[in-house]
């Protein structure tokens, strides 16, 4: 039987038709030279991609992107071709005409202080998460990202003059340390620490009964379950939503939490946070702060002259909160409640909502949900809050200004607009109150910075320095736009 002919593979050819070229097609980069100005700052940005084209044809992808990211200071010489290994074209191409503009205007960038080097992991980051703006997208989508993702808006925006006089900053600064600032004459008198712990003790134990009250089911029943798959959708509209209302101040924070995970999927369960002594003091703490200062719990703080910035005040505190956890009624309740309070994580990054409805009794369900939404974004506002502002509160008396205050300005803010569009807009209505609900407005204290007197300083700053130049400090980290001066 005579061997048979061996049939010809189509992915062969004759060795002298061969031609070396690109595995996928080289991108077809737009030749018009011009600037692009971002609405309402001062950036204008040079496109030309003449040069670009000219390396892609000579060099292919990998030596292109050698090139511009020689450009940029690095010196790898395999960094092209392991960029073209790593990626796929969609994303090149993106990353391409990224780095063409980073490098085209690089002088500019050079006078704002910009880090090449960080940006060119911002924009590789970028194409890790896969989820970019073509070129041509609509309103300049893909020139907005490009500036917005690399770091230039953010050094743009903190280049901005803060234009207040200093002794506005001194003043407004106060508000930091209310018994007086540090090395200068105090203000409050000697703490009185029985009427401290009575007065705590009331304030507290009130407003535990108060927010455990709803959790209680009605005779025989239980409470309504919380669909997480219903509030994801919330969240991912929210975070679009919050973005746009204060455009472009999140997205400036070039290595913010909105270049991660979408904040849809960081949602858990209250229930599932572990409680543990430090669980209950952090509680005892941020409620503690949150009551001893607000006259409708008889400011107990005020009452006993505390002075926040007074060690020996803060020891008599932390003995009142240790022992009053030291009673096993107390702590219970303070546990059951921290299962059942929204709170952000900043160890995982983690919002953990309400398990379940009140008692509809205690709370009309279509109140619930406008109080359910404006968690949500008051949950989204700590998990944007740039870490510089954080670090900021360690510094001073009064850290809940900073920690909590703020969040609630731009929460009333959010919502304010959220009210407004679903007054008029069916879709998003259904989205937030539910299947069936008609329209009805959240209350009006939904709709003002909460938090007690740590909103209404807050509030306070952002009224004199303005919001723009306050959204600088809170989402960028330039922290005296929030009226923190040196020394403190």
């Amino acid at each position: 039987m005579s061997k048979s002919k061996r049939e010809p593979s189509y992915f062969e050819a004759p060795a002298e038709t061969i031609v070396i070229q690109e595995i996928d097609p080289l991108p077809q980069l737009e030749q018009v030279v011009r600037d692009y100005a971002y609405k309402n700052t001062s950036i204008v940005m040079r496109i030309d991609y003449q040069a670009t084209t000219v390396l892609l044809n000579r060099h292919g992808m990998a030596g292109c992107l050698h090139r511009l990211c020689t450009d940029l200071g690095f010196q790898n010489p395999k960094l092209g071709q392991q960029l073209v290994d790593r990626f796929p074209k969609d994303g090149l191409a993106w990353l391409v005409r990224a780095l063409t503009i980073y490098v085209h205007n690089a002088e500019k960038l050079a006078e704002l202080g910009v880090d090449h080097a960080a940006v060119l992991r911002r924009l590789l980051k970028m194409v890790e998460r896969g989820v970019l703006t073509q070129p041509g997208a609509a309103e300049n989508g893909f020139e907005n990202e490009i500036i917005l993702c690399g770091g230039w808006m953010q050094a743009s925006l903190c280049a901005t003059p803060l234009n207040v006089e200093p002794a506005v900053l001194k003043r407004l600064n106060g508000l930091y340390f209310p018994g007086g600032l540090p090395g200068k004459r105090q203000l409050i008198g000697t703490l009185d620490p029985g009427l401290l712990r009575s007065g705590m003790q009331t304030a507290l134990t009130r407003v535990l009964d108060e927010q455990l009250k709803p959790w209680t089911p009605p005779p025989g029943e239980k409470l309504e379950r919380v669909d997480f798959t219903e509030m994801a959708k919330i969240a991912d509209f929210l975070q679009g939503f919050v973005c746009t209302v204060l455009t472009p101040f999140p997205l400036a924070y070039a290595d913010g939490p909105l270049y991660q995970a979408p904040y849809s999927g960081c949602l858990a369960s209250s229930e599932e946070v572990t409680v543990d002594h430090d669980t209950l003091l952090g509680w005892m703490s941020n409620r503690g702060t949150r009551v001893g200062r607000d006259d409708v719990y008889g400011s107990p703080m005020k009452a006993a002259n505390f002075h926040p910035g007074r060690p020996a005040d803060q020891e008599v505190l932390d003995q009142i909160y240790a022992d009053l956890l030291g009673e096993p009624e107390f702590a219970g309740k303070v546990a059951r409640l921290i299962n059942h309070t929204p709170q952000h994580a900043s160890a995982d990054g983690m919002t953990y909502l309400l398990p379940c409805y009140p008692n509809p009794a205690e709370r009309p369900r279509e109140i619930w949900r406008w109080r359910m939404t404006r968690t949500l974004i008051h949950e989204f506002m700590h998990r944007i809050t740039h870490p510089d502002v954080v670090g900021a509160a360690g510094k001073v008396d009064q850290p809940q200004i900073l920690k909590e205050g703020f969040v609630e300005v731009f929460t009333a803010l959010v919502l304010r607009r959220l009210s407004d569009r679903a007054a008029n807009d069916p879709e998003l209505c259904t989205l937030i109150l539910g299947p069936g609900t008609p329209f009805t407005p959240p209350p009006a204290a939904y709709l003002k910075a909460g938090y007690g007197q740590d909103g209404v300083d807050a509030q306070t700053i952002t009224n004199e320095i303005g919001l723009g130049q306050v959204a600088i400090g809170y989402f960028l980290g330039d922290v005296k736009r929030l009226a923190i001066t040196e020394p403190q």
